[in-house]
């Protein structure tokens, strides 16, 4: 889907953010189901992940997925791995939103591009980061978007899964 010399982690975060005038062109890249408008993305991602009672039908939040641990929990550990990487988030998003976590997955690909990190310290703290987080749930919203008739979205979050699953094998 992406070539290796692009930071996949950050295509994804790009691609799963709220739509504007750039997404249409770069969907026509990354998916065979396209709306035709700006205004049919929006729609379509508003219906999926941020309207609806008492949360969004495929809710972008770990802690909507994760119903054995505490959320304060999810939210402290996230906020915990991106402090011990010195990775600053705005204090309104939320640590276990799926975008912060990407946001995360791509500065670790940056900090070892970088080459000014502990290699070995990246490599073990993404593979810990996608094993006690993204794989447990962010297959089950990839089959939750695409029984939403997800479009686009169902197609991207089930290639997430997939770069996730190739991650740790």
């Amino acid at each position: 889907m992406v070539s290796s010399t692009v930071n996949t982690w950050a295509v994804f975060r790009f691609a799963l953010g709220y739509p504007d005038g750039r997404h249409l062109d770069r969907f026509a890249d990354l998916c065979e189901t396209v709306p035709g408008t700006l205004a049919e993305l929006r729609s379509l991602y508003i219906d999926l992940f941020e309207a609806g009672l008492p949360q969004p039908r495929c809710p972008l939040l770990e802690s909507a997925w994760l119903l054995n641990r505490p959320a304060g929990d999810v939210v402290l550990e996230n906020k915990l791995y991106y402090q011990n990487f010195g990775l600053e988030i705005d204090s309104r998003a939320a640590p276990d939103h799926l975008l912060t976590q990407l946001e995360f997955l791509a500065w670790l690909d940056h900090c070892e591009a970088a080459d000014n990190a502990d290699l070995e310290s990246v490599q073990r703290a993404r593979a810990e980061f996608l094993e006690r987080h993204l794989s447990h749930w962010v297959g089950s919203l990839a089959h939750l978007s695409e029984d939403a008739n997800g479009g686009c979205y169902a197609e991207l979050l089930e290639a997430l899964a997939r770069e996730v699953e190739s991650a740790l094998a």
